[in-house]
């Protein structure tokens, strides 16, 4: 693996590509991102720290983290299949959420880390949000990812 930060390239075909490896990749590389590595690591890396940080995607993410909220103080259906929330954890952080919300609102390409904790958060059926069992605070995840938005510090260089 290159130990140096790639730089992009003029060609198109080669940044079609990228964003092709940045889509089907997107949780891994939002994994990689939200652990902190540079959004600059490689090409892929690099295009889906720009796309998760772009503004379209942002309130899309937005949307959908008021939609879970929403959904928590909606009566619970009686039976469903779908993934069942931890609404009392949820309402609990709402504070947080908003916060975070707000912070992603404003996000930049320097806060590709925050922002994909956030993603990784609402996407993670095993995590705070939805298992019960999760030992994750979902309050202090939040937080986390609010701390790296805002502070658009590289997560690679930020202490936790």
């Amino acid at each position: 693996m290159n130990k140096e930060p790639t730089t992009q390239t003029n060609n198109p075909a080669d940044r079609r590509w990228d964003r092709t490896l940045a889509r089907l990749r997107a949780t891994s590389l939002d994994r990689q991102l939200a652990s902190g590595t540079p959004p600059g690591w490689n090409r892929p890396l690099a295009a889906r720290a720009r796309y998760i940080t772009g503004t379209e995607r942002g309130q899309t993410l937005v949307t959908d983290w008021k939609h879970l909220l929403d959904a928590c103080t909606q009566p619970r259906a009686a039976r469903t299949l779908r993934t069942p929330l931890c609404r009392d954890r949820i309402l609990a952080a709402e504070a947080d959420i908003h916060d975070m919300l707000a912070a992603i609102s404003e996000a930049r390409l320097e806060s590709a880390a925050g922002v994909a904790m956030a993603s990784l958060l609402l996407r993670d059926g095993t995590g705070p949000l939805y298992n019960r069992h999760c030992p994750t605070d979902l309050t202090a995840a939040i937080r986390n990812a609010t701390t790296h938005i805002r502070n658009r510090t590289p997560a690679h260089l930020a202490t936790t």
